[in-house]
């Protein structure tokens, strides 16, 4: 029996309750949400919006695609997420408040490689037939 590949992942932020919707790739991006959403000229990208399904403001991670997905985008990316998130729930994040910033990429940054590496073995794995 094929294990179905799970397509993007909602991962709901401990302490603020947003949503950050990781989509592993750009097709993934414009089924889950509408074309267009990723420029493509970037490699990855943030951005926010209204989620269809639940009708709250949510952030989305985007992936070009899987070969784009290294360390220093995801921390890159992880970083610009938690900032947004941070900024819907209103806690201010400068020099003298940086914990929140801190901590929020930290967290984003382990859950979304979870999601991402096990995607990316599910792709490999679907692919080579097994």
């Amino acid at each position: 029996m094929v294990k179905k590949i799970k397509r993007i992942a909602r991962l709901r932020v401990p302490l603020y309750g947003v949503e950050v919707i990781v989509c592993p790739t750009k097709q993934d991006a414009e089924k889950e949400m509408w074309v267009g959403v990723m420029s493509d000229n970037l490699m990855a990208q943030v951005t926010t919006g209204v989620d269809d399904k639940s009708g709250v403001e949510c952030v989305a991670i985007i992936f070009r695609s899987l070969d784009d997905y290294c360390s220093e985008t995801l921390t890159h990316e992880c970083v610009h997420a938690a900032w947004r998130v941070l900024e819907l729930v209103g806690v201010k994040s400068d020099v003298d408040n940086q914990e929140p910033l801190a901590y929020l990429a930290g967290w984003l940054s382990k859950e979304v490689n979870k999601f991402m590496l096990s995607h990316i073995e599910q792709e490999e794995s679907a692919s080579n037939g097994k």
